[in-house]
Protein backbone atom coordinates (compact mmCIF):
# COMPACT_ATOMS: atom_id res chain seq x y z
CA UNK A 1 0.00 0.00 0.00
CA UNK A 2 1.09 3.55 -0.72
CA UNK A 3 0.19 6.63 1.18
CA UNK A 4 -0.48 9.69 -0.59
CA UNK A 5 0.57 12.78 1.36
CA UNK A 6 -0.87 16.36 0.32
CA UNK A 7 1.95 18.05 -1.66
CA UNK A 8 2.62 20.79 -3.64
CA UNK A 9 1.36 24.05 -1.14
CA UNK A 10 4.47 25.75 -1.30
CA UNK A 11 3.93 29.27 -1.35
CA UNK A 12 0.63 28.84 -0.68
CA UNK A 13 -0.21 28.13 3.11
CA UNK A 14 0.15 24.94 5.42
CA UNK A 15 -3.54 23.56 4.54
CA UNK A 16 -6.25 23.73 1.66
CA UNK A 17 -9.73 22.08 1.59
CA UNK A 18 -10.62 19.26 -0.74
CA UNK A 19 -12.75 20.79 -3.99
CA UNK A 20 -13.10 17.04 -5.22
CA UNK A 21 -11.87 13.80 -5.85
CA UNK A 22 -11.13 12.41 -9.66
CA UNK A 23 -11.72 9.12 -8.69
CA UNK A 24 -13.47 6.69 -6.07
CA UNK A 25 -12.77 3.60 -3.74
CA UNK A 26 -11.87 0.46 -6.16
CA UNK A 27 -10.90 2.66 -8.91
CA UNK A 28 -7.78 1.80 -10.98
CA UNK A 29 -5.57 4.90 -11.36
CA UNK A 30 -2.73 5.57 -13.40
CA UNK A 31 0.21 7.49 -12.61
CA UNK A 32 0.36 11.22 -13.31
CA UNK A 33 -3.47 11.25 -13.75
CA UNK A 34 -5.47 14.09 -11.51
CA UNK A 35 -6.49 12.49 -8.14
CA UNK A 36 -7.94 15.65 -6.71
CA UNK A 37 -7.65 19.47 -6.03
CA UNK A 38 -7.17 21.48 -3.01
CA UNK A 39 -8.29 24.79 -2.58
CA UNK A 40 -5.82 27.09 -0.09
CA UNK A 41 -7.15 30.07 1.62
CA UNK A 42 -5.36 32.14 -0.89
CA UNK A 43 -7.64 30.62 -3.48
CA UNK A 44 -5.32 28.41 -5.19
CA UNK A 45 -6.55 25.51 -6.92
CA UNK A 46 -3.68 22.77 -6.06
CA UNK A 47 -4.27 19.47 -8.23
CA UNK A 48 -2.61 16.46 -6.62
CA UNK A 49 -1.50 13.85 -9.02
CA UNK A 50 -1.26 10.13 -9.06
CA UNK A 51 1.72 9.07 -7.60
CA UNK A 52 1.95 5.42 -8.43
CA UNK A 53 -0.44 3.05 -10.60
CA UNK A 54 -2.76 0.86 -8.67
CA UNK A 55 -6.26 0.45 -6.91
CA UNK A 56 -7.62 3.63 -5.10
CA UNK A 57 -8.22 1.27 -2.15
CA UNK A 58 -9.07 3.93 0.82
CA UNK A 59 -9.90 7.71 1.45
CA UNK A 60 -9.47 9.87 4.52
CA UNK A 61 -11.28 12.94 3.79
CA UNK A 62 -14.20 13.49 1.64
CA UNK A 63 -14.72 17.20 -0.49
CA UNK A 64 -15.03 19.96 1.77
CA UNK A 65 -12.77 19.03 4.35
CA UNK A 66 -9.36 20.63 4.78
CA UNK A 67 -6.03 18.75 5.28
CA UNK A 68 -2.72 19.86 6.01
CA UNK A 69 0.27 19.93 4.56
CA UNK A 70 2.42 16.46 4.47
CA UNK A 71 -0.81 14.88 5.96
CA UNK A 72 -2.09 10.81 4.62
CA UNK A 73 -5.01 11.54 2.02
CA UNK A 74 -5.92 8.60 0.64
CA UNK A 75 -4.33 5.36 0.45
CA UNK A 76 -3.25 3.29 -3.29
CA UNK A 77 -2.48 -0.88 -3.42
CA UNK A 78 0.12 -0.85 -5.78
CA UNK A 79 0.97 -4.56 -5.15
CA UNK A 80 2.17 -5.93 -8.08
CA UNK A 81 0.33 -9.07 -8.33
CA UNK A 82 -2.82 -8.18 -8.35
CA UNK A 83 -2.26 -5.78 -10.89
CA UNK A 84 -0.81 -8.40 -13.15
CA UNK A 85 -3.37 -10.57 -12.69
CA UNK A 86 -5.60 -8.15 -13.92
CA UNK A 87 -3.77 -7.29 -16.97
CA UNK A 88 -3.35 -10.94 -17.73
CA UNK A 89 -7.29 -11.39 -18.01
CA UNK A 90 -7.10 -8.19 -19.73
CA UNK A 91 -10.47 -8.55 -23.00
CA UNK A 92 -8.82 -6.98 -25.57
CA UNK A 93 -6.32 -9.42 -25.35
CA UNK A 94 -8.54 -12.28 -25.40
CA UNK A 95 -10.06 -10.43 -28.09
CA UNK A 96 -6.55 -10.40 -30.13
CA UNK A 97 -6.39 -14.20 -29.49
CA UNK A 98 -9.88 -15.09 -31.06
CA UNK A 99 -9.34 -13.19 -33.92
CA UNK A 100 -6.05 -14.83 -34.92
CA UNK A 101 -8.27 -18.11 -34.60
CA UNK A 102 -10.97 -17.18 -37.25
CA UNK A 103 -9.57 -18.89 -39.67
CA UNK A 104 -9.35 -22.53 -38.56
CA UNK A 105 -11.65 -22.88 -35.56
CA UNK A 106 -11.76 -26.56 -35.44
CA UNK A 107 -8.20 -27.24 -35.24
CA UNK A 108 -7.32 -24.84 -32.86
CA UNK A 109 -10.18 -26.11 -30.39
CA UNK A 110 -8.14 -29.53 -30.86
CA UNK A 111 -4.71 -28.03 -30.13
CA UNK A 112 -5.91 -26.98 -26.16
Amino acid sequence: MREVLVKGLAGNGDEGTIKCWYFEEGDRVTKGDDLLELVTADESVVIIPVPVNGILAEVYFGEGETVQRDEVICTIDDESKELRDEDEDDPDDEEDETDGRDGDDEESEEDY
